[in-house]
This record gives C-alpha cells, structure tokens and sequence, in this order.
C-alpha cells in the first residue's frame, strides 16, 4: 500500500478546545494532530486528505511545514448536511484511491509496532476501551479475525484507522450505504470484505474535549503553552503562530516594521496564522551568564524602547492596558470562593476587586515612558544566537491599546518580571500548586536560581536608566490578574488559579509595603 487517506471535512464539533482551529490542528507538543499522524508514515507515501470544514487552514499549514510530502486535496462537497460523514469523505476520495490504501480519521492517533502499509490484507485497527465508555464508540467483536461491528456496550472499539486490500469489493460496498446515527460511515464498506484481519493498537482519541484532555497527559512535553483562542507549533523547522482573530495576525505582520529589526521574517499562512523560520538560540530563560543578560537589558534600551511623543492617545492606550484590561479579565472570578480567601501564605487579602481600587492608576500613566514596544517580553520570549551574539525577539503583542508603534517601556520590563518570577518552563512541569484550608490558601512554586539573581540585575538596570522599579513591579503584579483567566483548559484550570491567587497576594504585599500611592 502506497496512499495513506486522512479524513479532516467534518467540523469536528465535540472538541473546541482552541477557538476557530480545526480539530486535526489541535496541538499536542506543540505538532498538531495530523502531522503526528504523517509524520509516521515513510516519505514517499502519497497522502490524500478529504478537507471540508476550514478546508483552507488545514491545506495552507501544510504546505508550509510539509513542502516535501505528496499531498492530494479533495475537496468535499457536504460535510455537515444530511448524508454527510466519514463515509461521503472517503467516497469522494475515490478516484484516487483505486489501489490498496490505509484510511485514517484525523483525530486518531495509534502507537504502531509494524508497518502499517505492508500488512498485505484486509485489516482493521482496535483498541481497549473501558466499558463505560464504548457506548461513544463503534465497537468489534473477534479476536484475530473481525467477527462483527456494532454499536452498544463492550471493551474492545473500531479506532478508525483501516487497511483496504480488497479497493474494488470495498468500494462497491460503501456505494450501497445506509445511514446510521445520521451519518453516512466508513464501516459500510468492510460489508464487502470476506475477512478482515484485527490488529490491536495503543490509541488516542482527540476527537472531544475530554479525550483530547487525556491524551494530552500522555503528549505532555511542550515548549510552550497555549491559551484558548492561539495557539503555536515548532513543526518541520517552521514556528506557526495561530489566533482566533484573524485581526491579531494582520496587526502583528504589520508590527514587525516596528520592531527595529529585532524580530524574525514573518509570512502569512491564511487569514489566522503566520510562520518564520525556527531560530536556533537559547532562551533567556536558559541563560546562567549574566553579562548576557546585562546585554540583553542594554539593547532593549538602545535598539527597543526607542522614545516616542507621549500624547493623549498614548494615555488613553495606557487606560486600556492597565486598569480597564486588568478590570475586564478579572470579572469571572470577583465574589468567587478564590476570591473570597481571607489569607494567602499568611497574608491578609481582600477581594480583588477592592484591592484593585487601592492601585494609583493615574501615577502608572503619569511615569509611563512612551517607546517602540515588543508587549511581551518575557524570556521565554527572547532567543539568545551565541553565535553572532544576537537577540531575537519572538512572540510580540499586536498591539498597545490600540496602537501599532507606541507603547510603554514600562509595561515591557514589567512582563520581564512578571516572568522572571514565574517561568513558563517551571508552569509546564507542573513546578507551582497551591491548597486551601477553609478561607486560607497556601501557595508554592519553583524559581529558577539564574532568574532570581537576573530580578535583582532588572532591578538595578531600570534604577541607573531612569525606568522606575515600584511601577514596574506593580505592573509585572498586574499581570499575574490579567492573564490568570485565559488558562481555563490549561492544567485543567489549575495554573490560572494559581495565577489568581500569587496576584492577590503578591499586591497585597505591594499595597502594604507602598500603601495607597498619590501622584
């Protein structure tokens, strides 16, 4: 068998884990779905996918980050009224699969021990199920041979990958289909194989979200982590960067003119994605020599924060940023039981809301120091090229407020903080927790020793350059509340209460070391 046939037209409803992506996008490591799948598969096989919903997105990603793979698009004609399915895809797939083929739905992945190609016969992939669960699935009954295929209770489930011998016979069965549970279906075509050969696989289903959640515990190594409306992948030497709002993606192409040539080259991909090429460097974070990072800090003042006129629209953009922004995100957890804890590592913490109303907004605004802005520079953020001894800045915000070119120094070397306390890497190895005991919390996480000693370098460096550290800090504080209700499926939750809580209590601390400021 040389043609491999993913199945990606439905719209994948039971999982929307990232809002807007197709579900064969969906990230595991960083690497979506189906390019886990092909990267199984021996490069010269001929892949035909049937594409449908969000046809675009799926064809133009891999185009850029399998410029060397033979793709067939086959475009489906109805992938979510009556008559559609697995079984309509496959069928419009036909005239190019008139040989022996592998199907494959894009939301399956299976850990193989043979070579899936070469089995020579009919086959068809199964796997355990807890029987508590089988009633989802289209299940099997046999052992080395397929006795038979239904629907109802059991252990051992069809999981969707199948080797077609026998093309001629199957396909004449698929033409001759009936509907079941309002979907045309693949296993209509296995009516017209005599035998069909079972082989057994570890599988993992990523079609809904609650599967999709456990399969990622087992692909649980990422570089980094994404939120519920972008996300990013590292595949095949290309870095993609996706966001819901395809705005983001016009506005942060647009920014890079802006960046002072700190960036990498940037190109589209479609409406929600943009790619550059993978920068091979070390991150920030990484980094234990503190001349680099003294460097760093040195060519952010030179090369970045690049003195802009402050004017009524840079206030205004920094309204919108600070308060407004840090207001809005926090709604969905004021009055909650978080919120309600009357202590934190021992600490007296008052509602968020109140504490919130103690923060002199107007002296953030007053020392704000307008400047070219990267928008989220932590040091996950900044790849460090030891070899032309050069920083490269990835990631940046789209825009400050609503502004392309101005933002605030300030709000940059805050996120510095921000990060230098709590890094990404710690977040992504489950180093941070926290537990409650009645109205009190207590909280723990991991501080990287290299950025503990870069904190008090950051510290110094903004004194002797005129940026000022009090602000910054409370900055670098607000973000841990802007950003805590982004991560609602992420670490089932966990780590953006978390970040709720090491806010409360790290402004706290700020409030009763500073108390109410004044201008």
């Amino acid at each position: 068998m040389k043609k491999f046939c993913i199945l990606a037209a439905g719209k994948g409803t039971r999982n929307r884990s990232i809002d807007g992506l197709h579900k064969a996008l969906l990230p595991l490591e960083n690497i979506p779905v189906i390019s886990h799948i092909i990267n199984k598969l021996h490069n010269d096989t001929e892949i035909v996918i049937a594409l449908g919903y969000k046809a675009e997105q799926i064809e133009s990603y891999l185009m850029v980050t399998h410029p060397y793979r033979k793709f067939t698009f086959v475009k489906v004609d109805n992938y979510d009224g009556p008559g559609a399915g697995p079984g309509h895809s496959l069928l419009c797939c036909k005239s190019y699969l008139q040989e022996p083929f592998v199907v494959s739905p894009a939301d399956t992945l299976i850990d193989q021990d043979i070579n899936i190609m070469d089995v020579g016969e009919n086959w068809l992939g199964v796997g355990e199920v807890s029987v508590g669960n089988s009633i989802k699935y289209c299940l099997a009954k046999g052992s080395k041979y397929l006795d038979a295929l239904y629907y109802g209770t059991g252990t051992q489930v069809y999981v969707g990958v199948a080797g077609i011998y026998d093309y001629k016979s199957y396909w004449k069965a698929l033409e001759e289909h009936t509907i079941i549970k309002d979907e045309y279906q693949v296993i209509h075509g296995f009516d017209g194989l005599e035998r069909i050969k079972l082989i057994n696989f570890a599988w993992y289903d990523t079609g809904n979200s609650e599967s999709y959640s456990e399969t990622r515990k087992i692909y649980n190594n990422d570089i980094v982590a994404n939120k519920n409306n972008e996300a990013l992948f590292i595949d095949h030497g290309k870095v993609v960067k996706y966001f819901s709002d395809s705005k983001k993606i016009d506005d942060r192409i647009s920014r890079t003119s802006h960046l002072n040539e700190n960036c990498p080259l940037v190109n589209k991909v479609n409406s929600n994605m943009y790619y550059y090429d993978y920068v091979d460097g070390k991150l920030l974070s990484e980094i234990t020599d503190e001349n680099v990072m003294l460097q760093f800090l040195q060519n952010c003042h030179e090369n970045l924060f690049i003195k802009q006129r402050k004017d009524s629209e840079f206030r205004k953009n920094c309204v919108s940023m600070y308060e407004k922004k840090t207001r809005e995100r926090i709604k969905p957890l004021i009055g909650s039981d978080l919120d309600n804890l009357t202590k934190i590592n021992g600490i007296n913490v008052k509602p968020v809301s109140e504490m919130l109303d103690l923060v002199c907004w107007k002296l953030i605004y007053w020392q704000a120091k307008p400047s070219l802005f990267h928008g989220d520079l932590q040091p996950e953020n900044v790849l460090y090229d030891s070899k032309n001894n050069k920083f490269v800045l990835i990631d940046w915000r789209d825009k400050f407020g609503e502004s392309l070119i101005v933002g605030d120094a300030h709000y940059d070397l805050g996120k510095l903080y921000h990060n230098l306390m709590i890094d990404g890497q710690s977040m992504l190895k489950d180093l941070f927790g926290y537990s409650i005991n009645n109205t009190e919390a207590s909280i723990t996480f991991h501080v990287k020793s290299n950025l503990m000693y870069f904190t008090d370098m950051l510290e110094k460096f903004c004194d002797d350059n005129g940026y000022v550290w009090r602000t910054i800090k409370l900055i670098g504080i607000l973000q841990y509340l802007n950003t805590c209700t982004l991560y609602d499926d992420f670490k089932d939750g966990e780590y953006g209460k978390f970040l709720f809580l090491y806010g409360k209590y790290s402004l706290s601390k700020f409030l009763n070391a500073y108390g109410v400021l004044h201008e």
